[in-house]
């Protein structure tokens, strides 16, 4: 088993899975961000938000939550992609779409799934803050933007840390389906390597040793922000 890996890496194939292994990170991240914003955002309407605005961000949290994550992946692609072309072909530019198609998919894919998900831990972490602290503040004259900015939002994302690190192993787990649209990330690399050097144990072994590095390494971030973050606060 170990010659074989060595083969497969001297054939170029470790280089190939680093480069799928980079836009894996970098397809999670940025769908994260999406995420997390349309998750603060519907947190905040759940919360304070009019009647019929709740109901949309309900009815988005439940159907979205209840979709297989592939087929929201297969309905974004399939349902934008005679859109994308139109464009390419309106803006001259077929080469830069055909490329950047699959992975403003995944993007959006990813963001939509893990947004489902981040409206609960957002919302669970903004009423955890003690209301107790929100009226001192106001006792003292802070204004609006002070309480969101020195209380609301460092203790939000503290309260939300453990949630959202659920949410971000699970967005990195979701890039493997984004490979079935075209976008060579780690799962596709794989797959490239397992079919030209006929070794499918030995590039998927080496994959799920990136995919565990990747985890790993997350899992550590997100214990030294709670740490960081978390200084000085106390559970109540």
């Amino acid at each position: 088993m170990l010659d074989t890996l060595l083969d497969v890496l001297s054939q170029g194939w470790g280089l190939m899975l680093l480069k799928g292994a980079a836009m894996t990170i970098v397809i999670s991240a940025l769908g994260m961000v999406l995420g997390t914003l349309i998750g603060i955002a519907g947190a905040s309407i759940k919360i304070n938000g009019p009647l019929f605005l709740k109901g949309l961000v309900s009815v988005y949290t439940t159907l979205v939550r209840s979709i297989p994550e592939l087929l929201i992946i297969y309905l974004l692609f399939f349902g934008t992609i005679q859109w994308a072309s139109d464009l390419s072909h309106w803006l001259n530019w077929q080469d830069g779409i055909n490329k950047w198609f699959p992975f403003i998919v995944g993007v959006l894919a990813i963001g939509l799934i893990s947004g489902s998900y981040s409206v609960e831990v957002f919302r669970g972490a903004l009423q955890a803050i003690p209301n107790g602290q929100i009226e001192a503040a106001r006792a003292v004259g802070m204004s609006k933007i002070k309480i969101l900015c020195r209380i609301t939002i460092p203790q939000m994302f503290w309260y939300a840390l453990p949630g959202a690190n659920n949410v971000w192993q699970t967005a990195l787990k979701d890039t493997a389906l984004i490979s079935l649209v075209g976008l060579v990330e780690l799962m596709r690399a794989a797959v490239l390597g397992a079919a030209s050097t006929r070794e499918p144990l030995a590039l998927y072994v080496l994959a799920g040793a990136l995919y565990f590095v990747i985890g790993v390494a997350s899992q550590g971030v997100f214990t030294l922000a709670e740490r960081y973050y978390g200084r000085g606060m106390a559970l109540e």
